[in-house]
C-alpha cells in the first residue's frame, strides 16, 4: 500500500469512500471493515522454517491505489455542454434524479451503448445499500435506487470487468466516484488498461455529502418509529435539505438533513464538487423546473447518451433551468469546505503550541489555504514578517 495514500488521505480523514483503491489493489490487501472512514489493510504472515514473521505484500507494488485515488489528484471541473430540465416519459412520469438516471440506462442498454452498469441499490432483504452490477433492462428497472447513503460503489469493479467481462460499463454514483474514474482514465500505467477500456460512461448525482447508513436507519427507528424492514428506498435531496424515505406502502417520510449531519462521512469535507463536474452526465434537483430535475452533460459521450434516451422516448427535456441557483449551490459547497478547512487549521495550530513538531504541518496547511508559495519568517530587512501589514481589512 502506498505510504502517500496512508499519510495524505487516511490519516487526514480525506478518503472519498469510492472503493476504487480496493478494486485496483493488485495484491488484494485492502478491504472494507464495516463503516470505517477508510479501507483496512490485511495483515499477512510468512513462515520461514519454524519462524513466522509479518509479511508486507505491498513491497515492490506499483501502487495502483495511489494512482487511482481521487483525493491525491486535483482536477478542474469539465465545462457543461448542455444544461436542461429533464423528466421521464413512458411507464413513469417523474422528475426524480433516480428515475431519470434509470431511463438513461435503459435506453443505453437497449441501444447497445452500454452493456452493464454499476450503481447503488437497496437490498430488498437486508434493506442495506450496496453496489450492484446490472446487465439487463429488467435489472435496472427493478433496482431500488439509493442516493445520499454511503456505498463504496467501485468496490464491485472487478466483478464487472473480470467476472462479467463487460466492455461498456456505466458507473453511477456520487461525484467522488466520477472523480475516481477520471483519475483512473488519466493514468499512464498500461496494467490499468483493462479497467480504462471497459468504462464507457459516468453519471453523477448532485451531492453535498453522503451519510453512513447504519446510524441513519437507527435514527429513523428511534426518532420516527420507522423499522428498517418498512423502508423501500431512501435518498437525500440537497435542494430541499432533507432525506426522503419511501416506504413499501408507497408513503414518504422526510428527515431534515441537519438532523443527521453528524453521520456524514468525514472525507466529504474534502470534496468541493457538488455538481459532478468530472462526470459525463450529472443529475440533481437544484435549479430544475417544477417536477423536473436538472441534467448536465460534459462530454460527447454524455450528449450521445442523452440524445439516445430522447430518441427512445424515455426522456423529455426543456431549456428552463435556474443557473443562478446552480451557481449558488456550488459556491455554498465551496464555502462550507473552506470553513471546515480553516477550523482544521485552527485546531492544528493549537496542537502545535503543545507539540512544536506540528509546526511544519501548520505551515503546509496555511500555504494550501491561502495559496501562497511560502510564508517567510522575516522580511528582506531582517524584521519579523507580518502577513497583515498593508492589509485594508
Amino acid at each position: 500500500m502506498s505510504k502517500l495514500l496512508e499519510r495524505d488521505v487516511w490519516v487526514l480523514d480525506r478518503c472519498a469512500g469510492c472503493g476504487l483503491c480496493i478494486a485496483t489493489c493488485s495484491k488484494g490487501m485492502l478491504y472494507w471493515d464495516g463503516e470505517g472512514g477508510h479501507p483496512a489493510k490485511e495483515m499477512r504472515q510468512k513462515t520461514i522454517g519454524l519462524t513466522t514473521i509479518p509479511f508486507d505484500s505491498c513491497t515492490f507494488c506499483r501502487a495502483f491505489c495511489e494512482q487511482t485515488c481521487p483525493r491525491l489528484h486535483e482536477w478542474e471541473g469539465l465545462p457543461a455542454r448542455q444544461v436542461v430540465s429533464a423528466k421521464t416519459k413512458g411507464v413513469t412520469d417523474s422528475g426524480e434524479p433516480n428515475e431519470v438516471i434509470r431511463n438513461l440506462l435503459i435506453a443505453g442498454l437497449s441501444a447497445g451503448l452500454i452493456d452493464g452498469a454499476i450503481m447503488s441499490c437497496m437490498d430488498g432483504w437486508t434493506v442495506q445499500p450496496l453496489a450492484k452490477v446490472l446487465t439487463s433492462v429488467e435489472e435496472v428497472a427493478d433496482c431500488l435506487g439509493v442516493q445520499g447513503l454511503w456505498v463504496p460503489t467501485l468496490g464491485v469493479l472487478n466483478e464487472a470487468v473480470y467476472e462479467r467481462k463487460l466492455r461498456r460499463i456505466a458507473v453511477i454514483g456520487a461525484p467522488c466516484a466520477s472523480e475516481a474514474i477520471r483519475t483512473l482514465l488519466a493514468s499512464q500505467d498500461e496494467r490499468l488498461n483493462p479497467y480504462k477500456e471497459a468504462i464507457a460512461l459516468t453519471i453523477a448525482t448532485f451531492c453535498t455529502g453522503v451519510y453512513y447508513p447504519r446510524p441513519v436507519f437507527e435514527y429513523l427507528e428511534e426518532m420516527l418509529g420507522i423499522s428498517r424492514q418498512d423502508v423501500k428506498r431512501a435518498y437525500a435531496s440537497p435542494r430541499d435539505k432533507e432525506l426522503r424515505v419511501v416506504l413499501w406502502n408507497d408513503s414518504t417520510k422526510t428527515v431534515p438533513l441537519a438532523k443527521i449531519e453528524g453521520h456524514t462521512r468525514p472525507g466529504c469535507a474534502s470534496c468541493d464538487d457538488f455538481l459532478g463536474e468530472s462526470a459525463d452526465i450529472s443529475v440533481g434537483k437544484v435549479g430544475a423546473k417544477d417536477e423536473h430535475c436538472t441534467l448536465m452533460t460534459r462530454s460527447e459521450v454524455g450528449d450521445q447518451c442523452l440524445q439516445n434516451a430522447l430518441d427512445f422516448g424515455l426522456l423529455e427535456v426543456v431549456d428552463e433551468v435556474d443557473e443562478e441557483a446552480l451557481r449558488r449551490a456550488k459556491e455554498d459547497k465551496e464555502r462550507r469546505d473552506r470553513a471546515e478547512a480553516f477550523d482544521e487549521l485552527m485546531l492544528t495550530m493549537l496542537d502545535a503550541l503543545r507539540e512544536p513538531q506540528k509546526q511544519a504541518e501548520v505551515r503546509e496547511k496555511f500555504v494550501r489555504l491561502y495559496e501562497v508559495d511560502r510564508v517567510p519568517e522575516r522580511t528582506e530587512e531582517g524584521q519579523r514578517y507580518d502577513p497583515c501589514a498593508g492589509c485594508q481589512g
